[in-house]
């Protein structure tokens, strides 16, 4: 993010880089700012949060899940690509709330290490989901308060205008018509107990199955969201799946007095027909059949999707989408996207980031005429109809770039490679496909200061402190006769180990291992040349090569990126396949991590090393 002279400011997708998958965001009005959490996977500390003032500059608040709070939700004893999964963050009776699912816990692993029967029968009946409260978003969150009765994975919280607080997931479908089909259901709940409400009123009776997918076999709806907008309950969930096919929807219900008073009307209405909607399952309610449904959708779904884009589109898999709406800045997503790096082989599409956020500038259309043989106009368009949303107007697809200006001259906004949103708000704001300010060689190819950056731990590994891997392009320099380990998961992972050499008072030598499913190969190189202080790894185009060098490591890298074995400051020590590294070869949901073990103090090793 740049500002100018001219009071522009330009915001480059993604606005986090690396491992900061299912995001969620509010507009905070207490502290006059946008809070945005991520989900978490199995690191800990968890649920980051994050806040910016302006959309592009975003400063790491706190993190929700602390290790005391890690312990309570059983995270060290999750299955790898376990642990937090999609998160909501709002505010429900003047606090905030975070509403998560705890994911593949390993139920031997936990009593193994101390955890007790009703601590797992609490987390079973949940179903893993739960919510955690605070009053401040720095903390301390409360919690957890596992959420009795919950079913499938996902949730959100609404708190509508009459007071209601509903808790809304995704599941399987009890009857699916295909496989895959998933059916989103919300019940009142209680936000002071976090209890399902069980009233016999609309929505507190049992689950209620608000829908089912836009389109005939539609497969694994996730992260739905309902939101009060004007006189009208809007929800988005996006189908396909979190891959290649992932798409966003929007449907939305009149309800001026509140989803409950629509939901009552609309179950007395079925009730006076004659004809009921089956039910999934005893105790629960349905209001949707072939013909008759709460909500409607937008016949101009999905309202955002890479999938027809193709293979020569970087950025794929885009959806679990949330909305805001910004005093200032008007309305905005963000979204879920994977950076893919091109294989080697034709249609071979490979991400080793994980799932970052994008966001993007939206706007609210009304159909502009009802095409039909008669004609008739336009439609009319009732007093508090809000419309359907649209993203990115005019691009089709999420921005690279989105420049928003403000008391900028006409002649001078927007920029001429870019498409303007619109003129009306306080700010204007602009988007473009592509980026055309020349990028520099350090933000091509960042280096990574993992002994310096890293906190995360990774469930159990208790000795490693990891950062997220931000770029498929990168150097990560291994501390002076310490480790490094870069890692997809448990079961494909690298460690480059530098000692010094037996047989060599100020030499070196570097062990490297490479596990790939499982499977360990260990390689060996040294002693290193005179003057060879350094080894890194290169990341670069699906080749991890291993080298050392004396001086600037950039320079070293940007020559073995070119296909050179070296050069006076540095030298090649071997190449891999990068592969193994990649969530397609590996599995799972998370990015790569790069860390160091903590327990070896490679501060102090450095030190030492350096006085040889």
């Amino acid at each position: 993010m740049t500002t100018t002279p001219s009071t522009i400011t330009t915001i480059t997708n993604p606005v986090l880089t690396g491992m900061y998958p299912d995001p969620t965001w509010m507009w905070d009005a207490d502290n006059n700012r946008i809070a945005m959490v991520n989900s978490s996977f199995e690191l800990v500390p968890g649920l980051p949060i994050h806040v910016s003032d302006d959309l592009g500059r975003w400063t790491h608040l706190a993190d929700a899940i602390d290790e005391a709070m890690a312990r309570r939700l059983l995270i060290p004893f999750v299955e790898d690509s376990g642990g937090v999964y999609a998160p909501t963050l709002r505010k429900v009776g003047g606090k905030y709330v975070i509403v998560c699912t705890i994911a593949r816990i390993d139920a031997d692993a936990a009593r193994r290490g101390g955890v007790s029967d009703d601590e797992l029968e609490a987390a079973a009946r949940a179903e893993g989901n739960f919510a955690i409260t605070a009053e401040r978003l720095e903390g301390p969150w409360s919690g957890p308060y596992w959420i009795d009765g919950a079913e499938g994975i996902d949730p959100d919280v609404f708190e509508d205008a009459d007071g209601s607080v509903y808790w809304t997931q995704t599941r399987p479908a009890v009857d699916p018509q295909w496989e895959g089909q998933t059916e989103v259901w919300t019940q009142r709940i209680d936000p002071e107990t976090w209890t399902l409400v069980d009233d016999g009123e609309a929505a507190g009776c049992g689950k209620t199955v608000i829908w089912r997918g836009y389109g005939v076999e539609a497969v694994w709806a996730e992260g739905p969201h309902l939101y009060r907008i004007d006189d009208y309950v809007y929800l988005m969930t996006a189908e396909g799946g979190t891959s290649f096919e992932h798409s966003e929807m929007v449907m939305r219900v009149f309800a001026p007095n509140g989803l409950k008073a629509a939901m009552g009307e609309f179950e007395r209405d079925v009730q006076a027909s004659g004809t009921p909607i089956p039910t999934p399952r005893d105790n629960e309610r349905c209001v949707l059949d072939t013909h008759r449904r709460l909500f409607h959708a937008n016949k101009k779904n999905p309202i955002l999707t890479h999938r027809q884009l193709g293979l020569a589109e970087q950025v794929q898999c885009v959806g679990h989408t949330d909305l805001i709406h910004h005093p200032r800045l008007g309305w905005w997503i963000v979204s879920l996207g994977v950076r893919e790096t091109k294989g080697a082989d034709p249609g071979e599409l490979l991400s080793y980031l994980g799932r970052e956020p994008f966001i993007a500038p939206l706007t609210w259309e009304h159909n502009p005429a009802d095409w039909k043989l008669d004609g008739g106009g336009a439609p009319s368009t009732p007093q508090g109809d809000p419309g359907w949303p649209v993203v990115a107007p005019g691009l089709g697809r999420l921005p690279k770039r989105i420049a928003i200006a403000q008391d900028v001259p006409a002649g001078q906004f927007p920029p001429a490679d870019m498409v303007l949103v619109e003129d009306d708000r306080a700010a204007r704001i602009a988007i473009g496909a592509s980026v055309s300010d020349p990028v520099s060689a350090d933000e091509a190819r960042p280096v990574m200061d993992v002994d310096g950056t890293a906190v995360e731990i990774i469930r159990a590994e208790r000795g490693v402190r990891y950062a997220r891997v931000t770029s498929d392009d990168c150097v990560i320099p291994v501390p002076a006769c310490g480790t490094l380990i870069v890692r997809q998961n448990s079961t494909h992972h690298v460690t480059v180990r530098v000692e010094s050499a037996a047989d060599a008072e100020s030499s070196r030598r570097v062990t490297c291992t490479i596990v790939r499913a499982g499977q360990a190969e260990e390689h060996e190189y040294g002693p290193l040349q005179p003057g060879m202080a350094g080894v890194a790894l290169l990341l670069h185009r699906n080749v991890l090569t291993l080298f050392a060098y004396d001086g600037d490591v950039r320079e070293v890298a940007a020559c073995l990126a070119a296909g050179e074995d070296g050069c006076a400051a540095g030298v090649a020590l071997d190449r891999y396949d990068a592969r193994f590294l990649s969530t397609e070869w590996a599995g799972g949901f998370v990015g790569c991590m790069a860390g160091v073990p903590v327990e070896e103090g490679n501060g102090d090793i450095e030190r030492r090393c350096d006085e040889c």
